[in-house]
């Protein structure tokens, strides 16, 4: 069930920002994020672990998102610092980062290798499918799609290889 409701939480979370771009909620989608996050942390096995894997995923969705938006692949909408990612990215990442260890932590047991695929492949389509939503200008060019494809292929398998490194199982549970 944990597993479960993680997973739910994180999909609410990207339709909540997505959405949020759309109509004018943002902040109600960042203080939900937020919420989220909280939680998640609270109810963690090794919360320090956890915090420690979101800002490792937060430092590498903002660099690889505003260097994504800086060579125009992608042009994100939202609130942002300057040319930087917006914050609902940054959120989307910490985020994502807490699944790694719970609903995604079957990724853990897998070679890196089909991390980078699955990154190759779900990546692209989920700002693709973002950008169709509203919450970025995207022009699915293949050069772009490749970018984004290249970018994913990278941040995954690290993420899932600093969460493994952040986290012991005991036998029986991950």
């Amino acid at each position: 069930m944990r597993l479960f409701i993680n997973a739910l939480g994180f999909q609410t979370a990207w339709w909540a920002c997505i959405a949020g771009i759309g109509l004018g909620l943002e902040i109600p989608a960042l203080v939900y994020c937020v919420v989220l996050a909280v939680l998640h942390l609270s109810f963690a096995m090794q919360p320090w672990s956890e915090a420690k894997l979101a800002a490792i995923a937060l430092v590498t969705g903002v660099l690889a998102d505003t260097l994504l938006q800086m060579v125009n692949v992608i042009s994100f909408y939202g609130w942002a610092l300057g040319p930087v990612s917006p914050f609902w990215l940054w959120m989307l990442w910490v985020l994502f980062a807490m699944t790694l260890n719970a609903s995604l932590s079957f990724l853990q047991k897998l070679p890196l290798w089909l991390s980078a695929l699955a990154g190759l492949a779900f990546g692209p389509l989920t700002y693709y499918a973002g950008a169709q939503l509203g919450a970025a200008s995207f022009d699915g060019s293949l050069i772009n799609v490749g970018a984004l494809a290249l970018t994913w292929m990278i941040a995954l398998p690290f993420l899932v290889y600093m969460a493994k490194q952040l986290f012991t199982h005991p036998k029986g549970l991950a």
